[in-house]
């Protein structure tokens, strides 16, 4: 399971997979038994990796889950009714297919056969891999922004409830209420482009690693918190963006952290920036036992859709989440995640001034999962939504199933 969860969540080249791709090291979530860390390979063993093995190579991920979610009360204050809610919801069928076309080009390919119940196409990309400080990335590939869109692929993160910041894929994000903010980012978020990416070990036996990813899309949609699956490009500019990010791989302690940045232009006039900070942290206190730290700080600012209230400004989202994993033995594990997301909007007053809205919503979610056969993992989960404006409190309960091969 390990291996495929591995697969599943690094983008990079088969051919390269022993140079540590630069998205791998700072944002693969740690599996709930991880072994002692490796040795990292030296860069001049870049050209030793092995004979080309053509054979496409099949792997895929199947999650499903179902969620209860209730309220304290079932009326806002404007007298609007909330209705609880139980669903179940198969959230992902994904079938990741790749391959090397020599020592150098790889391609991979991945469908989601059931995303927002429709066909969509993940992935598909080639990555000519020139060196250890230089891969190319060319097609359709996840947007190298923050660090949850990197590992949000299904079994690569720990928690069935996303992050508020990337929550739009859920089935019914828990938003009782319009003036509740939104989400940050659709999760998984992949765009059409060509990327430039490397990193490089370094120090007393190669325990340090120093990566970048540069690239250059059509860029998001006005609202980014929909699904990015669209065949055209509706910008007349293109979107750019970077991330670089420094790891230390030591034992017992490895450490990550990772700066990330974006600047779209869509539908011709409208600016939309963003950036983004992460950090993880694990220590190993016992064989096959971590306690991981995880954290990321997302800020984005757009200019708004002219509307007869909303005549110019900007509006912003901005967001945290914090997640604390302990694997109690080699196959349970227990962890506990804090959120909040804020959104600022600027409406109009009678004396056509402008004011900003701001709303925070925080939540508190438990959790834990256990990994039945190394084919399957189960999560159980209860989560906390708390407002400031005295509307209602939602509490969920959630079971997922997580199914690799």
């Amino acid at each position: 399971m390990i291996a495929v969860l591995a697969l599943l969540a690094n983008g990079g080249p088969a051919s390269a997979q022993t140079a540590a791709p630069p998205d791998a090291a700072p944002t693969a979530e740690p599996p709930a038994a991880p072994p002692a860390p490796a040795a990292k390979p030296s860069d001049d063993d870049w050209n030793a990796a092995g004979p080309v093995i053509r054979t496409p190579r099949i792997s895929g991920a199947l999650m499903a889950s179902f969620r209860s979610t209730w309220f304290t009360e079932h009326r806002l204050p404007d007298g609007t009714r909330v209705e609880d809610a139980r669903t179940f919801q198969l959230e992902h069928s994904h079938l990741k297919i790749s391959g090397d076309l020599s020592e150098k080009l790889s391609w991979e390919l991945m469908p989601c056969l059931t995303h927002m119940n429709d066909f969509s196409v993940v992935t598909a990309h080639f990555v000519y891999a020139h060196s250890p400080l230089l891969q190319v990335t060319f097609g359709r590939f996840l947007l190298p922004f923050g660090q949850f869109n990197l590992r949000s692929l299904p079994g690569t993160y720990g928690t069935v409830s996303r992050p508020l910041l990337y929550s739009s894929h859920e089935d019914q994000p828990v938003r009782p209420d319009p003036r509740v903010p939104g989400n940050f980012l659709f999760t998984p978020r992949d765009d059409m482009g060509l990327a430039l990416s490397g990193s490089k070990w370094f120090g007393a036996g190669d325990a340090f690693q120093v990566s970048y990813n540069l690239y250059v899309t059509n860029g998001l949609r006005a609202v980014s918190d929909q699904a990015s699956r669209f065949w055209d490009d509706n910008n007349t500019r293109k979107q750019v963006g970077g991330r670089i990010g420094v790891s230390y791989n030591g034992n017992p302690l490895t450490l990550s952290a990772a700066g990330s940045l974006l600047f779209n232009r869509y539908e011709d006039v409208h600016d939309q920036r963003a950036w983004a900070v992460d950090a993880v942290a694990s220590y190993q206190y016992a064989t096959a036992r971590r306690i991981t730290l995880r954290g990321e700080y997302a800020d984005m600012t757009r200019e708004i859709v002219p509307t007869e209230d909303l005549l110019q400004g900007d509006e912003g989202l901005k967001g945290l989440y914090v997640t604390a994993e302990v694997n109690l033995t080699e196959t349970w594990s227990l962890y506990y995640q804090f959120d909040s997301v804020t959104g600022r909007t600027p409406t109009v007053q009678l004396n056509e001034g402008f004011r900003d809205r701001v709303v925070t919503l925080n939540r508190h979610v438990f959790g834990a999962s256990v990994i039945l056969e190394e084919y399957l993992q189960l999560r159980a989960e209860y989560g906390l939504w708390l407002e400031p404006l005295g509307l209602p409190k939602a509490h969920r309960l959630a079971v997922q199933t997580v199914v690799t091969f």
